[in-house]
This record gives structure tokens, sequence and C-alpha cells, in this order.
């Protein structure tokens, strides 16, 4: 029953800033066209998401790091395996194209563990759980993230008729995505300043860190906003998608843990292990958002693997809490 409580703990805060974000969009609080969706998909992703992935990236020590390497190395292929799956499965049999691709694979792959991941383990593991965040925060922001970001800006080069060689196009795609996108270049600037050691003034990290909390809640209730536009989507293609974000996604850590570390028992197998059965990062409605791209299936991906949380993610914690 606790892990039942501590899931709808954090189930009913988003469903209710979901519900929000809906009737708001419903109701035209912020004027009629796209112009408003818009407005504050953009204020996310170019300044409160990586005000908020700078400020949990710079804060991890290097010891930590270095304490935490074979969860890191685990949920690094985790994450990477499971995108690359999924990617697989909707470019060829949902026949998606390489943008929807994209965000189908974080859709499957990218835990919300630096959105919720606070809330979860905080209750569990206190202020040590800080540590664990932090570290899964540096796998898909510093790996998984790019990596969907460079095959997304490919994919629109190709589009926009940028006929230049696989190497040019590869080169101009990997520079966009990481010096002209803020949420990648704000955590890799982040993990180089851990790693030569330079600290951050106090007065900076608070700063981004008050922006950075405007994240979360105002990505849910984008995507919210996105539900009450586009249809809401309960298909073969969103269905297969959830599953693997909140079964196989979990069920992929433990194998890869087990065989490659027989780390199956430790207090920071079992945070990553709960954080990779969190649901779906909101960051894919505002990429769908922003691309126009796979938006109706982003926000419902979302809704469901918020709602199927609450199964699979009791289920986890009765096992190994």
């Amino acid at each position: 029953m606790s892990g039942l409580l501590q899931s709808l703990t954090i189930v009913a805060p988003i469903v209710l800033v979901l519900i929000l974000g809906f009737v708001a969009e419903k109701k035209k609080a912020f004027g009629d066209g796209p112009a408003p969706l818009t407005a504050i998909n953009e204020l996310v992703l170019t300044f409160a998401l990586p005000a908020m992935l700078f400020f949990g990236t710079v804060t991890v020590s290097r010891e930590a790091i270095i304490n935490q390497l074979p969860q890191f190395v685990g949920l690094t292929a985790t994450v990477l395996i499971m995108f690359f799956i999924a990617f697989s499965l909707a470019m060829f049999v949902f026949k998606r194209n390489a943008v929807e691709s994209s965000i189908a694979g974080l859709g499957a792959s990218f835990a919300a563990g630096p959105f919720y991941g606070p809330a979860l383990l905080g209750g569990l593991y206190g202020d040590r759980a800080d540590i664990a965040v932090s570290v899964f925060s540096l796998v898909v922001n510093i790996f998984l993230v790019p990596v969907a970001i460079v095959i997304i800006k490919m994919a629109m080069a190709k589009q926009a008729g940028n006929h230049s060689s696989v190497g040019k196009l590869v080169a101009s795609s990997v520079f966009d995505s990481i010096f002209k996108t803020p949420f990648v270049l704000a955590p890799l600037i982040a993990f180089v300043l851990v790693f030569i050691d330079i600290k951050m003034p106090e007065f900076f990290l608070s700063s981004l860190e008050l922006i950075g909390k405007a994240t979360a809640g105002t990505a849910v209730f984008v995507a919210g906003m996105t539900i009450a536009v586009n249809q809401f989507k309960v298909n073969a293609e969103v269905i297969t998608f959830a599953v693997m974000k909140n079964i196989l996604l979990p069920v992929l850590f433990f194998v890869l843990m087990y065989v490659g570390f027989r780390d199956t028992t430790s207090t920071a197998f079992k945070e990553n292990l709960l954080l990779c059965a969190l649901p779906s990062a909101p960051l894919i409605v505002l990429l769908a958002t922003r691309y126009k791209a796979y938006q109706e299936e982003a926000s419902s991906l979302l809704a469901i693997t918020t709602f199927g949380m609450m199964i699979t993610l009791t289920i986890i914690m009765a096992i190994v809490v």
C-alpha cells in the first residue's frame, strides 16, 4: 500500500497540471492560434530547461560520478539500446520519418528521472538520493538527448534540400545540435566544469535553480495544452512505446547490471531502477511541439506512461524497497 501511495503522490500533481494545461488551451486563456503554445514551449526549451540541466549537472562531484561508475555505464547502455530499438520500430514498423522516430525513441528510453526523481527518491532515501538523480540526468543529457537531436537535425537538413556529403551533413548537424541547442550545450559545459573541478559562485547557481524549477511544471502544462490541441491517441504504436518505457526499460537495466556488474542489491542500483520506472519525460512533448512532429503521439505517450507508472512503480517498489 505504501508503494501505491508513493506513486499517487507523484502522479496526482502531474495529472492536475495536465488538466490545467488542457483547460487553459480549451478556454483559449492565452489567446487563439498556435503562438501561445509555441511561446511557452520555447520558454522551457531555451531558458528553464537549460538552467535546470546545468544546475543539476554542475552540482555533482567527480567523486560521486566515479563512485557510481557501474551505474553510469549501465544506465548509458540501457537508454541508448532502448532508444535505438524504439527508433527502429518507429521507422520500419510504424513507418515514421527520422524526426518522429527520434521523438518516439526518446519516449521509450528517456524516463523522467530529472523531473520527478527528487520527489520519488527523496521520500525513500533522503538527501543522498540527489546523487542518483544527478547521475541519471548526466546520462540522459550527455549521451541520449544529443544523439536524438543530431538525428533530428540531420533529417531536417535533408528535408530542407541540403545535399552535402554525409561527412559535412553529420558535422553540421552535430555543430547545430550542440552549439545552437541550449538544453544540449548547458549540461555539456557543466560536465566539463565538473571534471576540471571548477566551482560556480553560489549566487549564480541559485539563479539557475530558481528558473530551473519552472521546468517540470511548465513542461507538463504544455503537454496538457498539446493534448487539447491534438487528438488523444491510444493505438498499437503508443501502447508499444509505453510498454517499452514503463516495463522493458527497467527490465533491461536490471539485466545489464546483473550480467555486467552482478549488482542488483546495492542502494544505488535500486535508486536507478526506480528512476527507470518513471514515465516518459515531458521533453518529448516539448520537442514534438518545437518540430511540429509526433505531437499527438508524444502527448498521449506522456499521459499513458504517467498513469501506467502507478502499476509498474508500485510493483518495483514492493520488490526492491
